[in-house]
């Protein structure tokens, strides 16, 4: 496959998201290892056990906030897009009353039945011990719940509104917090799992603490109050979302059934073993999530602009991403292996061996396994969640379950070859499918879409003007709306390499244009420049007389008729770009 050159938009608004969302996946996966390293070397069996039941509500706690972030944020991200700021915040408090509410009603009901949920995860009355940790740790758990759809749904939204880098730093510091605490609570102070639910919940709540400030240091688009939520597609969002969130359902399935198998087939080694295993395919999880993480929000947008060749470059240098993140992460794991057995406290010989061997079988999958994750990721971001529902399944359960059992039936050594095996089944399956699926699917054709980018040489703007004008033809504008179409893009062009730039840096100049003809009989028109902080719509002729440039004054009167003619124009600074959109 040729990777295709993608612009300096995309590059730079890539790496802008990419490098503190793989700060942040480093420093969680760090903290979920750490807190199974303290509490498995501390509390011992009892501890791991009582923990151990709360991994359900985790997973349920994850479909819930995953789906609804997730989803909410596409739906903000493409309101955005279309200019509509007041509708893209009541949509996104819209999302977050309704996981607050959600997550009120999980507190009181866990607080009324928790005896009765403990025995329905598994949990008997009969080790008194055992039952007594677990619903300590579960409670603490329960009541947070709201905490955590907040702070777990305000990650997604904080990287659809231009901060990336304050929801990295964040997450970092409720993970940082969270290991501290764990450490100081559980190992200095010796209070258990409620010392670990303890140092669990208030790594969230410091998390959310800092989200809330960040939000209005930056002073974004995302804003808490005045609280005008709207719930019109709260459910569509949700649909969205959940098509990438219902593996932690599968995943769930696959542990109790991997911890049962190994215990019979390995005895407690084998659990050891396969407890490195995940912890490792979490990991793995994390680093190419940094990926999705940096990538969904500039796909939702390029969707929304119709930009759709940049999209589809973005994704194929994400599969290369892929690849080189894969041979990054199997000299890790496969060369280090009998380290990181150890370092886990696996020392007998015959387990590392064993242990070595396992973690290399599993180095089979993780370019597969990354694969999957960012085709899911694509055609989630789109606003196409069957792929990604079609993935999570063949991956969790319908793929997964068989391969399991009978690896199972093999032994003890063939059981690993479950993670290659149904990682690379489910691959060959959603290329088949994509293969037969509309490629364009919610896309407008291509025809009713122009796109350029200019530089700095003005001349551009009228190669640019002349080929507007045969797409306007093309598509049957009026000579008033043709005429207005190519006022504004000569004008706002115009004002841009005048006002956004200083003179010497005008050879670094480059202006995106999108112009796409609507299933109605108007045109929009999608702008974006790599100038300095210029607003073209705050140009007005009321500010002529404080003007010195001849240029800008011919400017701010046509920024001035373009606001009298569009049916809308919206301006924001994303990704650290300024972009607009006009619709006329």
């Amino acid at each position: 496959m040729k990777i295709p050159k993608i612009s300096t938009f995309t590059k730079n608004m890539f790496l802008r998201q990419y490098m503190p969302a793989l700060i942040a996946a480093l420093v969680y996966s760090v903290a979920d290892m750490a807190d199974a390293l303290v509490v498995g070397n501390s509390m011992g069996t009892v501890g791991l056990a009582a923990i151990a039941f709360s991994i359900p509500i985790f997973m349920l706690f994850n479909v819930i906030m995953h789906s609804f972030g997730l989803g909410g944020s596409i739906t903000f991200s493409s309101k955005m897009t279309e200019g509509k700021e007041k509708e893209a915040v009541s949509e996104f408090q819209g999302v977050l009353v309704t996981l607050l509410i959600i997550g009120a009603a999980i507190a009181l009901l866990g607080n009324l039945f928790l005896d009765q949920i403990l025995m329905l995860l598994g949990a008997s009355k009969d080790y008194d011990t055992l039952f007594i940790a677990a619903g300590t740790y579960l409670r603490l758990v329960l009541t947070s719940a709201p905490i955590f759809f907040f702070d777990y749904s305000m990650g997604y939204f904080m990287r659809n509104d231009d901060m990336e880098k304050a929801a990295s730093i964040c997450s970092s510091i409720g993970s940082i917090c969270d290991f501290s605490l764990n450490i100081v609570l559980v190992l200095f102070f010796g209070m258990g799992v409620k010392g670990a639910g303890l140092a669990t919940v208030s790594g969230v709540v410091i998390s959310s603490i800092f989200q809330i400030i960040f939000m209005y240091i930056e002073n974004k688009r995302l804003k808490l109050f005045p609280l005008k939520p709207s719930f019109k597609s709260v459910f569509s969002s949700f649909k969205t979302g959940i098509a990438s969130c219902v593996s932690y359902i599968y995943s769930f399935i696959f542990i109790w059934l991997g911890n049962n198998a190994m215990m019979r087939l390995a005895g407690e080694a084998g659990v050891a073993v396969f407890d490195v295993v995940q912890n490792m395919s979490y990991f793995m999880a994390y680093i190419f999530g940094a990926i999705t993480m940096a990538s969904q929000p500039i796909i939702s947008t390029y969707e929304g602009e119709c930009n759709y060749e940049e999209c589809d470059k973005l994704q194929k240098n994400l599969i290369a991403l892929s690849v080189i993140t894969t041979a990054v992460l199997v000299t890790i794991i496969g060369g280090f292996s009998p380290f990181i057995l150890r370092l886990f406290g696996i020392v007998e010989r015959p387990t590392v061996i064993y242990g070595s061997f396992a973690l290399r079988v599993f180095c089979v999958c993780i370019l597969f396994a990354g694969l999957n994750i960012i085709y899911s990721n694509y055609y989630t971001s789109r606003e196409i969640p069957f792929p990604a529902f079609l993935l999570s399944t063949l991956r969790g359960i319908a793929i997964l379950l068989p391969v399991m059992l009978v690896c199972i039936f093999l032994g003890k050594e063939a059981f690993w070859f479950t993670y290659p095996v149904t990682e690379v089944l489910s691959f060959v399956i959603i290329l088949f499918y994509l293969s037969r699926m509309e490629k364009n699917a919610k896309r407008v054709s291509k025809e009713k879409i122009y796109t350029t980018t200019l530089g700095g040489d003005t001349s551009q703007i009228g190669t640019a003007v002349g080929e507007i004008e045969e797409f306007c033809e093309r598509w049957e504008a009026s000579p008033k709306q043709m005429y207005y179409v190519q006022m504004t893009v000569e004008e706002m062009c115009s004002a841009i390499m005048s006002n956004g730039f200083k003179e010497a840096d005008r050879g670094k100049c480059n202006i995106q244009l999108t112009l796409v003809k609507k299933a109605e009989q108007d045109f929009s028109l999608h702008i974006r420049d790599n100038a300095h902080t210029f607003n073209p719509f705050d140009m007005s002729t009321k500010a002529l007389k404080e003007l010195e440039d001849a240029d800008s004054d011919f400017n701010a009167l046509g920024m001035d008729i373009i606001k009298k003619k569009a049916k809308s124009f919206y301006y924001r600074r994303y990704q650290g770009f300024n972009t607009m959109v006009v619709r006329i």
